[in-house]
């Protein structure tokens, strides 16, 4: 309600020629965007779009933490000082901006412009579809979660990629004799500790156990299954993988992508999106010694689930001063440049024509090349795409979920503790 309020106020200030809140900037539209690498392909489509309209679009950088970036958001929704355009990880992201009424539904749009959804594979498209109105359009790339690895530090201690965990446990000696860290982590961020949830989770208990987990079912954490995963993620811990300082390594400061690249660390957890901040760093690395590789199995079963994001989202305050400049801005998303700049971080387009574009796209180097077509195997072969827990769940949830993931790993808790903490996060209103 709070957020509605502030909307409303917002609102009252008057209508511009276009419509909307004329207490926002004059001349412009403003888009926050993620500050990690892969924002320079959404600073190059503003640069495009600028050399044409007369009202421009500024891009603003905003956090590379998901949860702070949505913070701020939240925060931000129904001021003059608000983003016209924001991105998202979901539909659980955006419900509250949805029930406040602070985000645009985009039906018009695309009545206008039909190539805003068709353009995209309508499994992605459809997860910010609530109640038949669309306020969501794909941008950045497909992104599962997998294992990267440094092949140097490998093979200096005679290993070769895990491919099961019992072959990632019994990788930790060697590489923690051999002075590395076996799995870098940026514990302080703590949705990348979440990350390996997932992933044993799925392995043990399966994709349908663990969405009714997440949709409340609060006998599926107490289960024979979540005792075993919980066992199985208590025990690589305990053996040393993760180092003994992972809680105060971070992400968005160059902390784990310095780790694997320099070779202080073996292997990383981590989504598509690292590619571009690996790169970022040192492309030389990535050309040379970067490996990436499918989680590893745990027995025969779900051995080939993925899970990560389905894609980020970009969404339109419903107060924007200039939609009809929004709407054409937006058409950016499906546009040739937009999509070749995004294979060209590493991004995978949620797009239908992705597989096309990667064999067409003479630009990309062979490494790219191969990143690429890995990724877009992953997801055509995964029986399951299971969605980041922090995005599953509602808003509220996300925090208390998180907490319980790295108290877990840093000892703070137990498994009992580990249950309850997750029964009452997802337990609901």
């Amino acid at each position: 309600m709070a957020i509605a309020g502030v909307i409303l106020a917002g609102c009252a200030s008057g209508a511009s020629a276009e419509g909307g809140n004329t207490s926002r900037p004059e001349g412009e539209i403003h888009v926050l965007v993620l500050g990690d690498a892969a924002a320079s392909a959404e600073q190059a489509a503003a640069d495009r779009f600028n050399e044409t309209s007369d009202v421009k679009v500024v891009i603003d950088t905003g956090s590379t933490s998901g949860a702070e970036y949505s913070t701020a958001v939240r925060n931000s929704i129904g001021t003059a000082s608000a983003p016209d355009i924001f991105m998202s990880w979901g539909a659980a992201n955006i419900a509250p901006l949805v029930d406040a009424g602070a985000l645009m539904s985009l039906n018009d749009f695309i009545d206008e412009d039909p190539k805003l959804e068709s353009s995209f594979l309508p499994s992605v498209f459809s997860e910010e579809v609530v109640d038949g109105e669309s306020y969501g359009i794909p941008m950045r790339g497909v992104a599962p979660t997998f294992l990267y690895y440094n092949k140097q530090v490998l093979a200096d201690a005679g290993l070769e990629p895990a491919t099961t965990w019992d072959e990632l446990l019994e990788q930790v000696a060697p590489l923690t004799d051999a002075g590395v860290t076996p799995i870098g982590l940026a514990g302080s961020d703590k949705w990348p500790t979440q990350m390996w949830y997932q992933y044993v989770f799925d392995r043990v208990a399966g994709p349908e156990a663990v969405r009714e987990g997440l949709l409340g079912d609060g006998d599926v954490w107490d289960s024979d299954e979540s005792r075993e995963a919980l066992d199985d993620i208590k025990e690589i811990v305990d053996s040393g993988a993760f180092g003994n300082s992972f809680d105060s390594v971070t992400y968005g400061t160059d902390g784990s992508a310095a780790l694997l690249r320099t070779g202080k660390s073996a292997y990383e957890l981590m989504g598509t999106w690292h590619y571009a901040t690996i790169a970022g760093g040192d492309e030389e690395f990535v050309k040379n010694d970067l490996g990436w590789t499918a989680f590893p199995s745990i027995g025969s079963d779900n051995a080939t689930d993925i899970a990560g994001n389905l894609s980020n989202f970009y969404n339109v305050a419903a107060d924007t001063r200039y939609p009809d400049t929004v709407r054409d801005f937006l058409a950016e998303l499906y546009s040739d440049e937009f999509l070749k700049d995004q294979l060209a971080l590493g991004n995978l387009p949620p797009t239908k024509n992705a597989a096309d574009l990667v064999a067409a796209d003479t630009s990309l180097d062979e490494t790219n090349r191969e990143f690429l077509t890995f990724v877009a195997g992953l997801v055509a072969d995964a029986p399951a795409f299971q969605l980041s827990w922090d995005q599953f769940v509602p808003a509220a949830s996300q925090t208390p979920l998180q907490n319980a993931m790295a108290d877990y790993f840093n000892g703070t808790i137990d498994a009992d503790g580990w249950v309850a903490a997750v029964q009452s996060a997802t337990a609901g209103e």
